[in-house]
């Protein structure tokens, strides 16, 4: 049987001590493998070539260019890399700028635990990943996309609007799978019959539509 190779992680910071922590951290994790490590924007943009990795945990704020203008640049080189922005930014205009340039995922460094792990997990799988206490600036419409009237009937069951909101709030697949107490391969069939009931695939858009519903609230 042939081996399935591991996805591979970069990691980007510039803060030594935070970087061999976060590298101890995912390394203990038998799902992925962590190719390198660099401290600057520069060097991240340079070693994608080398490494070709799978997913990048880049911080914002470095001297040079910094992680949203690296992401930018790696998006454009290489974009099927998932960029997972580590900050301790939580101000909205970083969070706007970081999902504008590309990135999968947004996450607070003081969440540098489980809440990490899930955060990988979830841009590995596909999906993005916001922290949770951000989840409210997805609903201002900064994307800029046409904000649709979702106020009228559903046509999502009981269960998949169960779903519907734990997307929406951020949860992983396996955290929903916990909550419901089903498998995960059903929390994606639901997934997926949700976006092709309703058309809609970000989840931005599947944010705005739950709240439109009375699923979540903004303070949620």
């Amino acid at each position: 049987m042939k081996r399935v190779a591991k996805p591979k992680i970069m990691l980007v910071d510039d803060h030594g001590v935070l970087l061999s922590g976060i590298q101890l951290l995912l390394s203990k994790i038998n799902e992925w493998e962590i190719i390198g490590t660099v401290s600057s924007g520069e060097e991240a943009v340079e070693k994608v070539f080398v490494w070709n990795p799978d997913l990048i945990l880049m911080d914002i704020s470095m001297p040079g260019i910094g992680g949203i203008e690296a992401t930018k640049q790696i998006k454009l080189s290489h974009p099927k890399v998932k960029i997972l922005m580590l900050t301790m930014y939580s101000e909205e205009d970083y969070f706007k700028k970081a999902l504008k340039a590309g990135a999968s995922g947004y996450v607070l460094k003081k969440a540098v635990d489980t809440e990490l792990i899930s955060a990988v997990r979830t841009v590995l799988q596909g999906e993005t990943y916001i922290y949770p206490t951000l989840s409210s600036f997805l609903l201002k419409g900064f994307f800029g996309e046409r904000q649709e009237d979702h106020s009228k009937k559903s046509p999502l069951s009981k269960r998949e609007k169960q779903v519907l909101k734990y997307v929406a709030l951020g949860f992983t697949y396996q955290e929903i799978a916990d909550q419901l107490y089903v498998s995960v391969k059903t929390v994606e069939t639901h997934k997926a019959r949700i976006s092709e009931k309703l058309n809609l695939k970000k989840r931005s858009e599947l944010v705005r539509y739950a709240v439109a519903q009375g699923l979540i609230s903004i303070n949620e």
